[in-house]
Order: C-alpha cells, then sequence, then structure tokens
C-alpha cells in the first residue's frame, strides 16, 4: 500500500513538473459567451493533462448568472486553480475566490460585487435585498469551500456588513493587494504572472487560451446594442417588405438581421428553439393583428407580449436595456422613412398617404366606387377606379394584385377598401 502511494505521489509530482500551465484570461465583461469560453478551456485542460491552470482577472464585473457559472465550473475541475488578479471587482471577485490559490499583482484589488440593476436612462442601484441575499450566500459557500474568511467575503456582497477600519456601514468592501493578503483573502503578492505561477507551484510553460471566433461572435452579438439594434432593424425591414409588392432585398436583409439576433444567443448558449418559436409566434400575431383584425386587440398584444418573452428568456437581467435599444432604433428608424422617404411606397403605404390631390378634390372616389387592386394591398398598396390610380388600405385580411375592389369607407385622406367576389 506505501509503494502505491508513493508511486502516485510520484506520478503526480512528474505531472506538475512535466505538464504545462493553461492560462485562461477573464477579461472585460464577464457575459453568458465568456461562461462558454471557460467551461470549454477547462474541458481542454482537463483532457490534454495540464499540471494547472491560471485565470489571469482584468474585469469590472458582469453578469451575475454568468459569474455563478464559471465559479461552479472551477470548484469542479481536478486541476490546480490559481486566479492571478490585477483587479476582480463584482462577479469578478466571485471567479477569483473560487481558486484555490489567489495571487495579487501590484496595484491590484479584489471586492465590491454589491449586485446593481441597471435601468434604461437612470442611474444603477442597488438590487433589492432578495438578490443580495441569494449572492451573498453564493459568496459564502465559495469562500468556505476554499477556506478563506466568510465574513469578509459577504461584505463584499452586503452594504450592511461593516467591516471596522476597512468599509464603513452601506458600501461594499474592496480590498487592496496588501490588505487582501494580510487579511488572508488572498493567498501572496507577485511582481509578474511568472512569479505567481512559481510561487503557487505551477509549471512555468504556459499554454495560452483565447476565445475562439465562435465566442468572440457571439460577445460581439449579445451585447446590449448590438442585439438590440440587429432587432430593430431586421424588424423594420420586414415591416417595410409588408408593404411593397413580392419578395425583395428588404424582407431578404430583414431576415438575415433577425438570423443573427438569434445566432448570437444560440452560440452563447442563452437561446434555443423554444426562444426563437416564441419570437416568431409573436411576428406572426402581429401580421394576423394587421390583416385579419382591424384595430390593435388581443392578437397584437398577445403578440407584442410573445416578443418581449423572447428577449428576456434569452438576455436575462439585460433584457431591458435590450428592449429599450431596439424601440429606440425602431422608432428612430421609421421616423426617417416618414421623413426622408415620403414618396417611397413603403413610406406611402405606412403613412397612408393618399393620391387625392388637395387641388383635385373632385377626383376623390366616393363609397361603392368599384375599381381593381394594381399591387398586393398588405393592407396598404394601389387601386385603379377608372383612369384614377389612388393609395387604399385593405380594411380586413390580404387583397391579391388584380383583384376586384369596393370603396367601403373614406376616413380623410384613408380610404378603405375590400375584396368584391366574381
Amino acid at each position: 500500500m506505501e509503494a502505491v502511494k508513493r508511486l502516485l505521489a510520484l506520478a503526480l509530482f512528474l505531472s506538475l513538473a512535466l505538464g504545462k500551465t493553461y492560462l485562461i484570461p477573464i477579461q472585460g465583461e464577464i457575459d453568458p459567451a465568456l461562461a462558454v469560453f471557460v467551461e470549454q478551456a477547462l474541458a481542454r485542460a482537463e483532457a490534454e493533462g495540464a499540471s494547472g491552470v491560471a485565470f489571469l482577472i482584468d474585469t469590472p464585473g458582469g453578469r451575475v448568472d454568468a459569474a455563478i457559472r464559471i465559479s461552479d465550473r472551477i470548484l469542479q475541475t481536478p486541476l490546480p486553480t490559481l486566479a492571478v488578479v490585477q483587479n476582480a471587482f463584482s462577479a469578478g471577485a466571485l471567479v477569483a475566490l473560487s481558486c484555490q490559490q489567489i495571487a495579487m499583482l501590484p496595484g491590484s484589488e479584489i471586492g465590491a460585487a454589491l449586485p446593481v440593476v441597471a435601468l434604461p436612462f437612470q442611474e444603477p442601484e442597488a438590487a433589492d435585498q432578495k438578490v443580495i441575499s441569494a449572492l451573498k450566500g453564493k459568496f459564502r459557500a465559495v469562500a468556505e469551500a476554499r477556506g478563506r474568511p466568510v465574513n469578509l467575503a459577504e461584505a463584499m456582497v452586503d452594504p450592511a456588513l461593516e467591516v471596522p477600519g476597512l468599509s464603513a456601514k452601506g458600501e461594499p468592501l474592496t480590498l487592496s493587494a496588501d490588505k487582501a493578503v494580510e487579511l488572508k483573502v488572498a493567498d501572496f503578492k507577485a511582481a509578474s504572472l511568472q512569479e505567481a505561477l512559481r510561487q503557487a507551484g505551477l509549471s512555468g510553460e504556459v499554454e495560452r487560451l483565447t476565445p475562439g471566433p465562435r465566442v468572440q461572435v457571439a460577445r460581439f452579438l449579445t451585447s446590449s446594442a448590438v442585439a438590440g439594434l440587429l432587432l430593430a432593424l431586421g424588424l423594420l425591414l420586414l415591416l417595410l417588405e409588408l408593404f411593397t409588392p413580392g419578395f425583395g432585398v428588404m424582407g431578404a436583409l430583414g431576415l438575415a438581421l433577425l438570423g443573427l439576433y438569434f445566432a448570437g444567443g444560440w452560440l452563447a448558449g442563452l437561446s434555443g428553439a423554444f426562444e426563437l418559436v416564441l419570437f416568431f409566434l409573436g411576428v406572426a400575431l402581429l401580421l394576423a393583428e394587421a390583416f385579419l383584425f382591424p384595430g390593435f386587440g388581443l392578437a397584437g398584444a398577445l403578440g407584442v407580449g410573445a416578443i418581449l418573452a423572447s428577449v428576456y428568456f434569452t438576455f436575462g437581467e439585460n433584457a431591458l436595456w435590450v428592449i429599450a435599444i431596439a424601440v429606440i432604433a425602431l422608432g428612430l428608424g421609421l421616423l426617417l422613412v416618414f421623413r426622408y422617404l415620403p414618396r417611397t411606397r413603403p413610406a406611402q403605404a405606412l403613412v397612408l398617404e393618399s393620391a387625392i390631390s388637395e387641388h383635385a378634390a373632385e377626383e376623390a372616389v366616393e363609397v361603392g366606387s368599384l375599381g381593381v387592386a394594381l399591387t398586393d394591398l398588405r393592407p396598404g398598396g394601389v387601386g385603379r377606379f377608372g383612369a384614377k390610380r389612388v393609395d387604399v388600405v385593405a380594411n380586413r385580411g390580404f387583397i391579391p394584385k388584380g383583384t376586384p375592389i369596393r370603396v367601403v369607407e373614406v376616413r380623410g385622406p384613408t380610404v378603405l377598401v375590400e375584396a368584391v367576389e366574381e
């Protein structure tokens, strides 16, 4: 038995001495795409027999759910783990505390993990007590698992916990490199990455892992600004396509932009078939409201609700930002269409511009006038009444080009028509 133990100890020593240290950077905002990268990187390090894993952490924080996902994966790996901290704020502090050892670089800090709610057009504010309590419990569990001071880990999250001489009541705890080592939140200070590896007993031969194209694309597409713009422009182009005959460039481009919107969520592991079906169900309900039911009623409300739910299930706590950016971009897009393209067919259909000239009122069609649809009416389009071309709107459903039509109502410049059966 003693011989077996010695052989195992020798094998462990040789693996640490001969294997590489895999370096995983945690930089920028912590998001679900970064969590995917960390999971892939740890799986590769384990499969390739790394001697250990070092996390080079320089982050202002990010999404709590992504940080918890990274933390859980670090706690599960059998490899020795080291956090090399440049700055580990908020969610980054949880990632650092999850490692077996923590090295503080010169000028580094760790802490300030109070969860905040960032609403559009408002100053960020502290989350409610339930959220703070849940995150504090996670910090406590990680500190206990790694043998670090539980009270200091909790004080990083909860500003109500005062640490005399370190933080006043009402502000979360943040520790400098010296204080973190002195209070045993961190293990040691190091002047460089190589020195940190040496003090931690890890191999100095480093294999640096970087996010692949999939993760980089996912991080770009799932940022709040990009996702909101893709969503708004995709919907705007599809809306314009509805008011033009046939299916052309705008419709294809709109679908392509919405495809990129969903591709980002799928690559980051944020969305799947459920969110996709929910979104296009919402679009279908809005189309039904536009073509089958006059006004804005139950189908329209359910359609908007389904789209918003799809965005929420995809982006979670960032959904409000994505929705706000999408609404603003969509509004500006419609404004530009109305302002700069007033004579184009899409703009005419959207604003329901009448072909009735203010200088030729005698040419106006009357209720009961018969004509034919010169274009598809979806619901807007052009009809011919005798020798006159008039912009019209179908009062119910879709009317194909060439269908006989009858004027059923004239509301100022808006001429409502219905199909006439042969």
